[in-house]
């Protein structure tokens, strides 16, 4: 029997299952590891998106991987090894660099750093609370994965109205419910193994996630559009870039970090 091509709507998804096979364990054991372990995986993951954001702006090549190291992975991953002076020293020499590099760009530039790195730092911040902190960060990551991998497959099979056919013209309205309905369920099934975590709550909560998502991959779709760019790169076979992998859990880790702050502790831990 013929193995199924690599090429078209069926390879592209052949692709993605593969990829998404030898990513998730590798940020599953991350996750449980914690510590620089963590830091280290969150940090290079940052280093690539940004050196992938300078590339939307048309700044490539050996400058722009090494602005990204220097900015984006090395202070982040200081931060996770706690220390924190890494996160100020971090955003001040980012935004200052860019802003005398980024030539017509540099608000472009300054914006896509600070929205990577802040998010970056949130999610270490994350997983570094006490309790709950590596339950927090798999609650996010099953949400997330959750809402792409339904809104997809809900898209395709029952298509229907555009949900922003300038930004993303593959969307869809029944795509952003998939997405809600399976993030409500992934919300709802990991809290069901979290002691004292309300499963109605939080799975209410991961279908509002489903939309925060959605919101940052529009946000990078966006971005993408402007530059006349379709994918950020190609690291990623069947995804792109990292930037696309990962859009959605950057406006998701925001949003929880921000939780997080003002209630005093995870979602995970509220009663």
């Amino acid at each position: 029997m013929a193995l199924p091509s690599v090429h078209g709507k069926h390879g592209t998804v052949i692709k993605r299952i593969i990829s998404a096979a030898v990513m998730l364990p590798v940020a599953a054991a991350a996750v449980w590891l914690g510590g620089w372990v963590f830091a280290g995986l969150v940090a290079v993951a940052a280093g690539l998106m940004y050196w992938e954001w300078q590339g939307l702006c048309g700044v490539k090549g050996e400058h722009a991987a090494g602005y990204a190291a220097i900015c984006g992975a090395g202070p982040l991953f200081l931060v996770g090894l706690g220390i924190k002076a890494a996160a100020v020293v971090g955003v001040g020499f980012g935004v200052i660099l860019n802003w005398f590099r980024g030539g017509a760009h540099r608000l472009f530039l300054i914006a896509g750093f600070a929205y990577i790195y802040f998010a970056c730092i949130g999610l270490v911040w994350l997983r570094g609370l006490d309790p709950a902190g590596m339950e927090t960060v798999i609650w996010l990551g099953a949400v997330v994965v959750a809402t792409d991998t339904a809104a997809y497959f809900t898209g395709r099979i029952l298509g229907g109205p555009k949900l922003a056919p300038r930004i993303s013209p593959k969307k869809t309205w029944s795509g952003l419910l998939g997405g809600m309905s399976g993030a409500a369920i992934a919300g709802g099934v990991v809290a069901a193994n979290v002691d004292g975590a309300s499963i109605l709550t939080l799975g209410l909560i991961g279908g509002g996630f489903a939309v925060v998502a959605q919101l940052g991959d529009l946000l990078v779709s966006k971005a993408k559009r402007a530059f006349d760019v379709k994918d950020s790169s190609n690291l990623i076979p069947g995804h792109g870039g990292v930037l696309d992998r990962l859009d959605g859990f950057l406006s998701a880790s925001l949003a929880m970090a921000a939780m997080a702050l003002l209630g005093g502790g995870s979602p995970l831990t509220w009663l």
